[in-house]
């Protein structure tokens, strides 16, 4: 039996699905099987696949299309392995991912899903750093997932067990839907490097059905705020989900509207506990420093606004972050006093 099935679901995935499949048959580590779902294609990607005679690769085909969600749990009930890598047909593993995820997972009997960082494959890539560990990863779903899809590694038994599937109602942001819902039996990691280059290009999910999308997230956010046992307005509502997708406010009035929101979520988690409360503060914080960073503008004001705010307080920002942080407002303070 193979330790790990890595699985792929496709659609219509010509143009880079060669260097993805290339990337996991590249892989140092060679316990694995390949499970591929094309999920109905009607481009060449079925002929792409068929090409491969690696005795690893394992073809399945839906007569008809059935959807990522269907298509992936299909694939888990198929899967062989003690372990399940999720893989895209538009990005690459590097070489070692597989190795590096099996044996983080080995001896890491308390976690049930891996993840690692990633760069995109742009011109100017940009490497997405997400938190590397369980409190901090399930405290950021209050905003987001933090877990790069096609980067995950999971234990199958614990999945099983508890029967925990993709919702198949749900046809975008499945995986934040699922993390959020297996939060309560399920532990997470990051591995603190990047394992995983995704590609950024205008035919993705995200940019295709972006509205269906962020729909999507935005319910299971609201899912994650009632946890907290927040009614929450529909002002609070838009913000929230501006925040959630870094869209920061501007001046010191939105400023002051998001310390009063994000204070409203720390205190309904001081009461609940839905979140681990450290960890859950942090996740704010980093809200709240990215906020009053993108409004440095306003001078020493923004530093003041940032560094009295309970939300800073209650968190450990590196003195350097901090340092460099009121030198920026600092110089656009004098910049307004000699002009």
């Amino acid at each position: 039996m193979p330790k790990v099935t890595v699985l792929m679901a496709v659609h219509n995935g010509e143009p880079y699905l060669p260097r993805a499949i290339d990337s996991i048959l590249g892989q140092r580590f060679r316990e694995f099987e390949f499970l591929i779902i094309d999920d109905a294609s009607s481009d060449n990607s079925p002929a792409i696949v068929s090409s491969y005679l690696d005795e690893r690769v394992r073809i399945i085909r839906n007569r008809k299309q059935l959807g990522l969600s269907r298509s992936l749990n299909k694939g888990i009930e198929m899967a062989k392995g003690e372990y399940i890598a999720r893989m895209d047909h538009d990005d690459i593993s590097l070489p070692d991912r597989l190795q590096r995820q099996s044996s983080f997972l080995d001896t890491h009997e308390d976690i049930d899903v891996v993840g690692s960082w990633a760069q995109t494959l742009e011109l100017k890539p940009k490497t997405w750093r997400y938190p590397t560990s369980d409190e901090d990863i399930r405290s950021e779903f209050v905003f987001n997932s933090s877990l790069v899809h096609s980067s995950v590694m999971l234990r199958k038994a614990t999945f099983d067990k508890h029967q925990l599937r993709y919702d198949e109602i749900v046809t975008r942001a499945q995986d934040y839907e699922l993390w959020t819902r297996a939060a309560p039996q399920v532990r997470f990691a990051n591995l603190g490097s990047v394992m995983v280059q995704y590609r950024v290009h205008s035919l993705q999910v995200g940019n295709v059905f972006g509205k269906e999308q962020q729909s999507v997230a935005e319910r299971v956010r609201l899912r994650e705020i009632e946890r907290l046992g927040i009614k929450a307005t529909v002002g609070e509502l838009k913000l929230h989900h501006q925040v959630s997708r870094w869209i920061l406010p501007q001046g010191r009035a939105d400023l002051e509207n998001l310390e009063r929101w994000l204070l409203r979520l720390r205190a309904a988690n001081q009461s609940s506990s839905a979140f681990p409360r450290p960890a859950f503060e942090r996740a704010l914080e980093r809200r709240w420093w990215a906020a009053c960073r993108a409004n440095a503008g306003l001078g020493l004001k923004a530093w003041r606004i940032y560094a009295n705010s309970r939300i800073a307080k209650a968190t450990n920002r590196a003195v350097l972050d901090k340092l460099q942080f009121w030198l920026k407002t600092l110089l656009r303070e004098l910049g307004w006093r000699r002009s």
